[in-house]
């Protein structure tokens, strides 16, 4: 398939991906809006990586190809960084795009650490997700097709989106967020199961995890509910797993030639499965936090209240919860390799994203997503209540069972990365902890 010349002009690209205007009527909708009004979700001006793409647009530096097919994915990923070789592919009809959505025609996801792209075939507009480093997740629609006119189209979304990624709302006040789902479905891509269907994390069990989704890559003898089209659901009485999984080519399931890359790496889904548990903690811990500190009484100690909020996300950070695996896993793309590259590395060539793949994710156990904008913007309170626990951990004075799953050698050598590799952690700790 060979790309076209036509290319989206740079004031149509602005328009398409700047934040609309958001009537009254929506802004009251956000209950997160009513319950956490210092963060100002809907009236804020958002500061993620598609704003700076926008930013990057209007200057002049920068047209999106238009190719046939697939319209501006291509160059949307190259222009945000975003390695193709992340995509995974859902056949479940859980997102607004249903309609475009089975088992012949999945939606595709792609990934970096702070933006998430989706695209579904024959649907005229993209699905972007970003991590706004004060206002979490931030959700845009970007037209897909030729010649559509921006200002009919533009959109960041508020309403329809928010009622499905604003389910912390049950439990107590609205947060947005990332979501992924198990679900198991049929050929039109429709769920079949409640039974099987849950929000996943990294502590579900694999054999729980990617109902819906196709799984290219080998994980020996355990199982996972990856590629399982279910076209009876007399299946779903004795469901056989045993030939769904270890699939290195998926041309068996589906067409895959209308996609960038011919996978859905089973290393980029875990890696996905970690970043989104993190950052919607981060988010959570964003908005309870700058609320605290907002209605604080002068004087007040907070100190207490600050801890207990960041120690949920302390145990994510370490993937304190992290299932086990019972077997090495392999992908069947360069994602892996793309990923560990992108560091930093201590002196040493070590990093926080080395992966291990034989009996959890990462060898390292605590997330990349310390360097974030998302993290760096918590408040200072809380950056500084973190890294002292996080050196508490790593030199052996927490022996709190969450973090019994950190052997001596790999929290020396987390500290070391830590020290070699960020400087405000660096300069917390200095003189603690030896």
């Amino acid at each position: 398939m060979t790309a076209h010349p036509k290319r989206l002009g740079l004031a149509a690209l602005a328009s398409l991906l700047l934040c609309a205007a958001l009537p009254a009527a929506a802004q009251s909708n956000l209950r997160y809006d009513n319950e956490y009004p210092t963060i100002g979700y809907s009236s804020a001006q958002s500061s993620d990586a598609v704003s700076e793409l926008l930013a990057r647009i209007a200057a002049g530096e920068l047209e999106l190809p238009w190719r046939e097919g697939r319209g501006y994915l291509d160059g949307l990923l190259e222009a945000l960084g975003i390695d193709p070789a992340s995509q995974v592919l859902v056949f479940s009809k859980t997102s607004l795009k249903n309609r475009f959505i089975s088992a012949a025609t999945p939606r595709a996801l792609y990934f970096n650490d702070s933006v998430y792209v989706g695209f579904a075939q024959g649907s005229s507009s993209l699905e972007v997700a970003a991590m706004d480093p004060a206002l979490g997740p931030v959700f845009f629609s970007i037209p897909n097709r030729a010649g559509e006119a921006p200002q009919d189209v533009a959109e960041r979304q508020s309403g329809r989106r928010l009622r499905c990624h604003d389910s912390y709302g049950l439990s107590g006040g609205g947060v947005p967020r990332f979501l992924l789902s198990s679900n198991l479905a049929g050929p039109d891509g429709n769920i079949v199961s409640h039974e099987f269907s849950s929000i996943t994390s990294t502590a579900t069990p694999i054999a729980r995890r990617w109902g819906g989704f196709f799984v290219s890559g080998t994980h020996g003898e355990q199982q996972h509910l990856g590629n399982v089209v279910v076209h009876d659901t007399a299946m779903l009485r004795q469901l056989d797993l045993s030939q769904s999984g270890n699939q290195t080519d998926l041309s068996a399931f589906t067409d895959l030639d209308p996609y960038p890359v011919a996978s859905s790496d089973i290393v980029a889904l875990l890696v996905l499965e970690h970043q989104v548990e993190v950052q919607n903690l981060l988010t959570r811990v964003n908005y309870d936090l700058r609320t605290l500190l907002d209605s604080a009484a002068p004087g007040e100690d907070t100190q207490a209240q600050v801890a207990a909020s960041v120690e949920v996300l302390l145990e994510a950070l370490f993937m304190s919860h992290e299932a086990p695996f019972n077997g090495p896993i392999v992908g069947t793309t360069d994602y892996a390799k793309h990923f560990q590259a992108l560091g930093p590395q201590d002196a040493e060539g070590r990093s926080l994203r080395q992966l291990d793949l034989e009996t959890r994710t990462f060898r390292y156990p605590l997330s990349y997503l310390v360097y974030s904008d998302a993290f760096l913007a918590l408040p200072e309170v809380a950056r500084r209540s973190l890294y002292q626990r996080i050196d508490a951990v790593l030199t052996g004075r927490d022996t709190s069972a969450a973090f019994t799953h950190l052997e001596p050698r790999q929290r020396d050598v987390i500290r070391d990365i830590l020290l070699a590799t960020h400087a405000e952690f660096a300069a917390s700790v200095s003189g603690e902890g030896g």
